[in-house]
């Protein structure tokens, strides 16, 4: 049963975006902010606004964004790993897209959603689907600038609730990344929250949460 109505327990574990480039030298880019607003639904989804500010030294076609909604291989064997435990509790079943969009000194342009695009094209997107991941390719010529994109998505029944708790299992920001996070800020909205929330994060134990 994958329905939640509170979650006094909340995991922060993945949400990987990668810039898509070709490597030429000179080029370089870095990620000045990134902020994620969750908002956990009754039924078990999690909508999910991300912004993500890039600062571009160089020409760039655009970005990818890879979204996985299902645990990877090694998380789960991490996870069931001398347990008991069905780890398709904690697969969600799908992403879906809601806004895609660019922040350019102050004012927001959505994107279209198109089944094909060329570099050079500018303000469309395309998706695709893995197994456990959905990828957005984001078509947004950019030299020498700053940009903001926002992402806008769901993943349903990502929540699964115990005969106890409620569990959120995601890794906002896991994955391999080519340049560092100079700021960061991920805030969950809990739906009808009552009680304490517990909150394991992973990293040096002399952080406070």
């Amino acid at each position: 049963m994958k329905k939640i109505l509170i979650i006094p327990l909340l995991f922060l574990a993945i949400t990987a975006i990668f810039l898509g480039q070709n490597k030429v030298q000179a080029k370089s880019y870095t990620i000045e902010d990134m902020d994620i607003q969750a908002t956990v639904d009754n039924n078990g989804s999690v909508k999910i606004e991300q912004k993500i500010t890039y600062n571009f030294n160089g020409s760039y076609n655009g970005i990818y964004i890879n979204i996985p909604y299902q645990l990877e291989d090694i998380e789960a064997e991490k996870l069931v790993k001398g347990n008991k435990i069905n780890d398709d509790l904690y697969n969600g079943k799908k992403v879906t897209i809601n806004k895609v969009s660019t922040i350019i000194n102050g004012a927001e342009t959505a994107f279209s959603e198109v089944k094909f695009a060329t570099n050079g094209n500018k303000n469309v997107y395309t998706t695709t689907n893995e197994k456990g991941l959905k990828n957005i390719k984001l078509y947004s010529p950019s030299n020498d600038t700053t940009k903001t994109f926002k992402v806008d998505y769901t993943i349903d029944d990502l929540c699964v609730k115990h005969n106890d708790i409620g569990e959120l299992y995601y890794n906002f920001i896991g994955g391999a990344w080519e340049a560092t996070i100079k700021k960061l800020n991920i805030d969950i909205y809990i739906p009808q929250n009552t009680e304490n929330i517990e909150v394991w994060g992973h990293g040096p134990y002399n952080r406070t949460i």
